[in-house]
């Protein structure tokens, strides 16, 4: 009986690693998603840091799991002549269909931004869990001033 139970837990022991090696390599195996987005301005500058030193003028979001989100914090300063409201938007997409799996958001409330003021703003990157054949991608992000 002794014996017959030392068998039983060494095949379970043998499962639980088979089963762990194959769970570690279906994951291993899922796509990764590589991306670069370049920052453009109109009437604002994007900063880096708090201290307003260092500008932002592009974003190295790191590789990203299907699903995965990834923010970016950066304080974006009024530089024209009037009190501004922000508008932010995405173009030049490559490929063109990296779009429809990866998603741009921010967190800015629409307040209106003083001349020479500053604000914090957190963009976010969110990659839909169902991505399919596209493991790198690049993206202009655009920050504008507007009255």
């Amino acid at each position: 009986m002794k014996r017959e139970f030392g068998y039983l837990v060494a095949l379970i022991l043998v499962s639980l690693v088979s089963v762990g090696l194959a769970t570690w390599t279906i994951y291993e195996s899922i796509p990764k998603v590589h991306n670069y987005g370049k920052i453009r301005v109109i009437g604002v500058q994007v900063y880096a840091d708090a201290g307003l030193t260092q500008i932002l003028d592009h974003i190295d979001w790191g590789v990203l799991d299907p699903g995965e989100n990834r923010s970016q914090p950066a304080w974006i300063k009024n530089i024209g002549n009037d009190a501004q409201k922000l508008v932010m938007w995405t173009e030049a997409w490559e490929p063109v269909n990296a779009s429809d799996w990866i998603f741009l958001s921010w967190d800015y409330g629409g307040a209106w931004i003083p001349v020479n003021a500053s604000i914090p703003v957190v963009f976010t990157l969110s990659v839909d869990s169902n991505i399919e054949n596209i493991t790198s991608f690049r993206f202009e992000i655009w920050v504008k001033g507007a009255h």
